[in-house]
């Protein structure tokens, strides 16, 4: 099966069953397929066809759903990227993936028009309030013309669906390549675990143009649920109204997140009787966090959940009956899923012994767009190579330890960023955490830890390091604490941005405090 074709089941199955549900519309199956049909036409009006990439940068929404869907319809492949003017990933995508057409919100229409961004790209479509100069055209009335019946298309499921870009290790923004069987693998799988059904109705406050926002569309449409789009996920007490306004099944998050609701919300004084389930990837989260939320949060399913863009979104997760005897696991291989804890000499790792994680399944993806030398590195016989290292217990679950290039080598030990960030989330004035490695004149690197504070702390460095110095051994202290007012996040997903707190940590200069 092709991704586009869960929607078309659904919207057959149930026409009038909605699929968005947005601040001043809700939009069915039906018309969100119709919709779909449309952006198909125009984009084969365009002269795209097999293997074409669209670019999309707009707003979750139905517009963004619709041309997303639209592109594969046409046969096309579809590159979500976010919208906004400080779409930083933009530039970089165009010139890699050579587009033929790219759909933009007004934001970036307006940020980047005059730039030559899209001087390349034959046709270029901007959903806009008022008309904007050449070369845009107005993506609305430009659909207007177009037929919402289904398009004539021959395909098979190992077609590329989309190319997902995300930063790597260096911070260069590379393409993922995921098939329509990759995605599709992967909702089955979610769904399986999670127990989703058209009764469903999640939160969307990831956006689609981050894989694991992409997976709550997938996972929600091939059981023909719903989702609840809010854009203004900053705003966490906006986001509990909506929440309890529309009665919403399910909750996913990555860290900040859930620091937002927790520090930032009023979240003791929700009431959310319809929620069932919560999930949280895109990185880990500590256990003192995950044991706040479950004490203050909803009381609902918590699924702590592990994956990558490069496998269409999930790996693992761990079951919430679980959860209080392995709080800082990341559970077991999704269903169809296998992944293996290896040694640097290719065996497989005795349980407690830290190697990196390889998964293999057919969620993997097939490489990255135009880097064949990273993709013959990253994915082979054995899978996909994570980069991430960890190791398994004796029952089987997997825990990480930290990434390849974050672990730190203060002199002649080796340290993960993750254990000290875990220490540091434990102090209750510590709303965010993330350590990266510095250069030190004799051991060679040394940890520095970057914070942002939920509330005032006297003499913030000392106490943070007399915290961590009376739980770690003295090499994984960190020699600096800078305090800031937020951490740097990666544009839509949340993510903090180690690649920028590296760069500074690396530069020597304090921060303002």
């Amino acid at each position: 099966m092709r991704l586009h074709q869960l929607l078309e089941a659904s919207a057959a199955a149930a026409p009038g069953a909605i699929l968005l549900v947005e601040r001043d519309r809700r939009v069915s199956y039906a018309e969100l397929d119709r919709q779909a049909n449309q952006c198909a036409h125009l984009f084969q009006q365009c002269g795209i066809g097999a293997g074409d990439r669209v670019i999309i940068a707009l707003e979750n929404g139905a517009e963004m759903v619709a041309a997303y869907f639209g592109v594969m319809k046409a046969g096309g492949v579809a590159v979500p990227l976010p919208a906004g003017p400080r779409s930083d990933r933009l530039p970089a995508a165009v010139a890699d993936c050579s587009p033929r057409a790219v759909v933009v919100d007004e934001a970036t229409a307006r940020a980047l028009g005059q730039s030559g961004t899209f001087a390349d790209v034959p046709h270029v479509f901007a959903l806009a309030s008022a008309p904007l100069p050449a070369p845009f055209v107005d993506f609305v009335a430009a659909l207007g013309d177009c037929r919402d019946t289904p398009v004539a298309l021959h395909g098979t499921d190992e077609d590329l669906a989309a190319i997902i870009y995300t930063s790597g290790s260096t911070g260069e923004p590379r393409g993922v390549m995921l098939s329509h069987r990759n995605f599709v693998a992967n909702a089955r799988s979610i769904v399986a675990y999670l127990h989703l059904t058209a009764a469903d109705r999640v939160m969307c406050v990831l956006p689609f143009s981050y894989v694991y926002g992409l997976s709550l569309l997938h996972t929600h449409v091939a059981v023909g649920g719903s989702l609840v789009i809010e854009n203004r996920a900053a705003f966490p007490n906006v986001v509990l109204a909506s929440m309890a306004e529309h009665e919403v099944t399910g909750f996913a998050g990555v860290p900040s997140t859930f620091a937002l609701m927790l520090h930032r919300s009023n979240l003791d004084q929700a009431r959310l009787p319809h929620l069932r389930y919560v999930t949280q990837a895109g990185g880990g989260m500590s256990p003192a966090r995950i044991a706040d939320w479950l004490a203050r949060g909803p009381k609902a399913d918590f699924f702590v959940m592990y994956g990558a863009t490069e496998a269409a979104a999930r790996l693992t997760y761990l079951p919430p009956a679980e959860l209080s005897q392995k709080r800082a696991s990341i559970g077991r291989a999704i269903p169809g899923v296998e992944v293996r804890v290896l040694t640097d000499d290719g065996r497989i790792a005795a349980p407690g012994e830290v190697g990196e994680l390889v998964a293999r399944g057919p969620n993997i993806a097939p490489g990255y767009w135009n880097r064949p030398a990273e993709t013959a590195e990253r994915f082979g016989p054995e899978g996909y190579r994570t980069g991430d290292l960890g190791y398994a217990d004796d029952d089987g679950c997997l825990f990480i330890v930290g990434r390849r290039h974050d672990m730190i080598k203060v002199g002649a030990n080796r340290v993960g960023a993750r254990e000290i960030e875990d220490v540091l989330h434990e102090h209750p004035a510590v709303h965010e955490a993330a350590v990266v490695p510095a250069c030190h004149d004799l051991l060679g690197e040394a940890p520095v830890a970057f914070v942002a504070l939920r509330q005032p702390l006297p003499d913030a460095e000392m106490a943070l390091r007399g915290h961590a110095a009376a739980r770690l051994a003295a090499y994984k202290v960190p020699t600096r604490v800078v305090v800031l007012p937020a951490l740097p996040k990666l544009s839509g997903t949340g993510k903090i941005d180690r690649m920028a707190l590296r760069q500074q940590a690396a530069s020597g200069q304090e921060l303002p405090s």
